[in-house]
């Protein structure tokens, strides 16, 4: 049985060449294999995005998000997600977050 760090690897080498189905079917096993796992949902988030499934890209954000939120990149992510989506206050939020976080993050 494989772990949340190999199937996040698998998700990675799928990545890599381009195979986003995949990837995503990958990353998705790395979160069921622990719902915990920041960089499955990082990751994950990104796979749904680059595939035009914004609304799932939010959801794993989110998810993302309750994990570590003080991660700029991940709001950031969120904030492109929602721009996709059309939802421009929504997004706006979320960059502003971002941004936040980043100057927090320099000082």
């Amino acid at each position: 049985m494989e772990s949340k760090m190999e199937f996040y690897e698998l998700g990675n080498q799928a990545l890599a060449v381009g195979e986003l189905e995949k990837a995503k079917f990958y990353y998705e096993k790395s979160v069921e294999c622990d719902p915990s796992y920041f960089e499955g949902w990082q990751a994950l988030a990104m796979a749904y995005y680059k595939l035009g499934e914004y609304e799932k890209a939010v959801y794993a954000n989110k998810k993302a998000i309750e994990l570590r939120p003080n991660d700029s990149m991940v709001w950031t992510s969120l904030s492109l997600a929602y721009i996709r989506m059309g939802n421009k206050i929504e997004a706006e939020k979320a960059s502003l977050r971002a941004r936040i976080l980043s100057w927090k993050n320099k000082s």
